[in-house]
């Protein structure tokens, strides 16, 4: 049997339920109590996210029901009580509203007009090439201004779509998709208000342990490597997995048709969207609040640009049964003590007797598993408590550990690790493997180049 027809048995429900039943049972049978229950729940939706033989909203739908059953509705709906769920909900919208208003369209034209010049004096590879990077570079950029990766992907996942359909070849247009949305997805890591896990860590160090990174100590600490090195290196990995074929075609847009009045209101919309997600520092509003705005004024009679009417049969509404079904997991497994006890485990096995690149090594080995079970916010609100006290009693220095636990919050595999690679499934025409391939990718790229000159750097450092 060949590799990729074993893949596909594999992934076949036939073959993928019964497997996931058998992780579950084996998982529950070893331990005991309500933490042998939610594991197995966990490990059962977690094969088939990876596997992928439905839908995996649908399988988030499956993991709510078996929570509601063997614990409660309170549990099972407590992800829909998170201020990402909805930030989700209602970032579908205000993409929605981008591609009524025609806002999507407009921009896609005028950066392709811009990037690539003259249609007849390229190719379709060198094109593909140009607005790569010229879109990546811009789309990290866009991390310095919006202090959340799941609102930048909302934001640009429209504009993305709509350039990928200027090439026929569907590699180019997976890459044109993935290659900025991964440039500011990977590259937050190197600014401290990029991402949410960077401000939950740092204000955890703040809070329990009185020790402020600065906005330009992190910079400088993480920037040059974990910022900009690695957007350079996602960008060609991107590049080298998905791009045209010298014989494709793409199709340059005529450029020059003037702005309507619904994409105009439509981008002030979006400006008064950014402008409060770019002053959170002065209001301390969650970034949801921004995603509202921007929602009430593209859907207000009269004045917005889009109608409730037509959003039911063209918005998937389905990711928020997948993402409250992951935040579900992370809380039912925080409330039954595994996670506490999982993290004290995982800590007594640092050689704190080590070097400092084995220690930053270790602490990032040990969240990098974490997020295997839990999602990533989860990982950090509930790891970064018990790390900051162990840190303290052995005498490490706080920036470098909690910096390392930060990059492992950002090197995930599959989808259900992370908020921000579910709406990125969601949002692209794109299928799970193909997001998984780039995710593994990019992830062990960082992990085996980039990871060894972090940690040497903090060697010199400290």
């Amino acid at each position: 049997m060949k590799r990729s027809e074993a893949i596909a048995t594999l992934r076949s429900p036939v073959v993928a339920f019964p497997l996931a039943a058998v992780v579950a049972a084996a998982t529950w049978l070893s331990a005991s109590g309500s933490t042998a229950t939610m594991l197995s729940i966990t490990l059962f939706c977690i094969v088939l996210w990876v596997l992928t033989p439905v839908p995996p909203s649908y399988t988030g739908l499956i993991g709510l029901g078996m929570i509601a059953i063997t614990f409660s509705t309170e549990l099972a709906l407590v992800g829909f009580q998170k201020p990402a769920t909805w930030l989700i909900g209602f970032g579908l919208l205000m993409g929605e509203a981008t591609r009524q208003s025609g806002l999507a369209d407009g921009v896609g034209r005028w950066i392709a007009t811009r990037s690539i010049g003259d249609a007849t004096a390229t190719d379709s590879v060198r094109t593909y090439r140009r607005l790569l990077l010229a879109l990546s570079i811009g789309a990290h950029a866009l991390a310095f201004l919006v202090p959340s990766a799941l609102v930048r992907i909302l934001a640009l996942a429209p504009i993305l779509r709509e350039l990928g359909s200027l090439f026929d070849s569907r590699d180019a247009r997976v890459g044109l998709y993935l290659g900025p949305l991964f440039a500011t997805f990977y590259g937050s890591a190197g600014i401290l208000t990029a991402d949410l896990p960077n401000i939950i860590i740092s204000g955890f160090g703040q809070s329990i342990a009185g020790h402020t990174i600065s906005w330009s100590e992190w910079w400088l600490h993480m920037y040059p490597v974990m910022g900009l090195a690695r957007v350079l290196l996602v960008i060609s990995i991107v590049y080298v997995l998905f791009r045209p074929s010298a014989d494709s075609s793409f199709d340059l847009p005529d450029g020059g048709r003037a702005s309507t009045g619904a994409e105009r209101r439509m981008l002030v919309f979006l400006l008064v969207g950014a402008l409060v997600w770019a002053t959170d520092f002065v209001h301390g509003f969650h970034p949801v609040i921004g995603a509202v705005v921007v929602v009430i004024l593209a859907f207000l009679p009269e004045i917005g640009v889009a109608d409730f009417d037509t959003v039911g049969s063209d918005v998937d509404f389905s990711i928020l049964f997948f993402i409250a079904a992951v935040f579900a997991i992370g809380d039912g497994l925080t409330e039954t003590g595994f996670t506490d006890s999982a993290a004290t485990y995982l800590l007594e096995l640092i050689p704190t007797d080590g070097s400092l690149t084995v220690i930053l090594g270790s602490v990032f080995a040990i969240t990098f598993v974490l997020t295997f079970l839990m999602e990533g916010l989860a990982v950090a609100s509930v790891l970064t408590p018990i790390l900051i006290p162990y840190v303290d009693a052995a005498g490490l220095p706080f920036t470098p550990v909690l910096l390392a636990e930060t990059m492992a919050l950002s090197s995930y595999f599959f989808p259900y690790q992370s908020a921000v690679l579910i709406v990125i499934l969601n949002e692209g025409d794109l299928e799970a493997r193909e997001l998984i391939y780039a995710t593994v990718s990019c992830s062990v790229a960082t992990i085996v180049l980039l990871l060894p000159i972090q940690f040497g750097l903090f060697s010199l450092f400290y």
